[in-house]
């Protein structure tokens, strides 16, 4: 009689020990980061639109590494009500920008800085939820990703991570792993 009960004890609790661990890795899959859908957009026309006038808040961020001539920088524009982490080099916070504006500080930077310019910028929109949160703009060089971290409905919360291409290995500067 005392077996059974022993066993009756050890099969509870490790159902209990199973139900517990499925409830705790549900929850941390709940709130871990996921990255966000992006969609490249015409340059020339983005940038003659309404968008390419419109201010965002604005981040400058570059690769590291390598030859100095050769680093890419890259740009971040997103809405108010939105906040942006980094985990990494600290990008620069450089203010309210429109798209137009960030091509032109590209091109002062990408001067200033002696950078080779791997090819053309491309503008990258950002979709949360099926809204834009923000726009992504770099050369070719640069993969730029932004991951939804949000726990609170009301916060919009991303992490910014990006890659530099042309580097051997894997090069990435902040956001989840």
């Amino acid at each position: 009689m005392t077996k059974q009960k022993t066993d009756r004890i050890i099969h509870a609790a490790l159902v209990t020990i199973l139900i517990v661990s499925t409830v705790l890795f549900l929850s941390v899959l709940a709130f871990a980061a996921s990255p966000l859908k992006a969609k490249q957009l015409p340059t020339d026309q983005t940038l003659k639109g309404s968008v390419g006038n419109e201010k965002f808040n604005t981040v400058r961020f570059e690769t590291f590494g390598g030859q100095p001539d050769e680093r890419v920088v890259g740009y971040f524009l997103y809405k108010d009500g939105v906040s942006v982490s980094f985990n990494g080099p600290q990008p620069e916070t450089i203010g309210k920008l429109s798209l137009n504006e960030v091509f032109a500080d590209h091109d002062r930077v990408v001067k200033a800085k002696f950078y080779s310019r791997a090819s053309k910028l491309i503008i990258r929109e950002i979709i949360r939820e099926n809204a834009v949160v923000g726009y992504a703009v770099s050369d070719l060089g640069m993969e730029i990703t932004l991951w939804d971290s949000t726990k609170d409905p009301s916060n919009i919360s991303l992490e910014l991570r990006y890659k530099d291409l042309r580097a051997k290995g894997e090069r990435y500067y902040g956001g989840p792993r």
